[in-house]
């Protein structure tokens, strides 16, 4: 019995990567302006409306906006072309759809880097 050791460029590997751009999309989007106006809507109650959680709940939305809408490509693919469910080509797929989801954010971030 020979164990495989994890890999970073497995499907679990590349799910992790894959939040993590939609998280750092989440943090730097120049679309939170648009979220920050629903955010204080979607709030649970038990949250105080300080400009800190509604900055902190926009920052979710963006995150699983990204997440969902980049996932929408690998879907379709994983549904319509691909037969091995071991294979990592439709996490590639998301990965590289929430990679151009994320640009502007990069773009933002290297904006306030300079």
């Amino acid at each position: 019995m020979s164990e495989q050791r994890p890999s970073v460029l497995d499907r679990r590997g590349l799910l992790n990567l894959v939040v993590s751009v939609c998280v750092v999309n989440g943090i730097f989007s120049p679309y939170l302006a648009i979220a920050l106006q629903i955010a204080p809507i979607l709030m649970p109650e038990m949250f105080p409306r300080t400009v800190g959680w509604s900055l902190f709940f926009s920052s979710i939305i963006v995150s699983t906006a990204t997440l969902l809408v980049s996932g929408i490509p690998a879907a379709l693919y994983e549904r319509f072309v691909e037969t091995d469910e071991r294979s990592p080509a439709s996490m590639w797929i998301w990965f590289a759809a929430a990679i151009l989801m994320t640009v502007p954010a990069l773009q933002n971030l290297s904006g306030i880097a300079s």
